[in-house]
């Protein structure tokens, strides 16, 4: 990792990085990461200082995990896919449009690789949230995750 993006911030300096275990991996051991790994951790890091600035104390991510969102009404299950996510939550956009409501508590299962990937090897998350954006117009709806999905689970290949 390039030394710009670390040695001067004070928040990894000071041990308030929020991102210090995905900083101390790219830095100590690059080899081990593909390069879009690497490529996305810099633009994590060196955008730091605006998410921090803006009190928001998770990255976010655009990519486009794919997901299934079971709504608990019968058990309808809604493929989808994210839009953005962080830790905390996730904005996803659906094929077909399930009628959410707000704070409607939904299971979010969560897959680590694109459907046409010929990779075998596949982690899949479930957490629940709970629906807080509804936007019918553009098959959109932002969930507040009830608890924490791992920096890690995000940035795997």
């Amino acid at each position: 990792m390039d030394e710009t993006y670390w040695e001067g911030c004070p928040y990894y300096a000071e041990d308030e990085c929020p991102h210090s275990s995905l900083v101390d991996r790219t830095y100590l051991v690059p080899h081990l990461l593909s390069s879009k790994e690497v490529e996305e951790a810099k633009a994590i890091c060196g955008k730091c200082g605006l998410y921090l600035s803006e009190k928001r104390k998770y990255f976010r991510l655009k990519r486009p995990f794919r997901v299934v969102v079971t709504t608990g009404i019968g058990e309808e299950k809604f493929r989808g896919r994210i839009a953005n996510v962080s830790g905390v939550g996730a904005l996803v956009t659906f094929k077909d449009w399930p009628d959410f409501v707000l704070d409607q508590k939904v299971e979010i299962a969560i897959y680590s690789r694109r459907k046409d990937s010929t990779d075998l090897d596949e982690t899949v998350t479930k957490v629940t949230g709970e629906v807080k954006r509804i936007d019918a117009k553009d098959k959109q709806a932002a969930v507040m995750f009830l608890e924490e999905v791992k920096p890690e689970f995000l940035l795997a290949p």
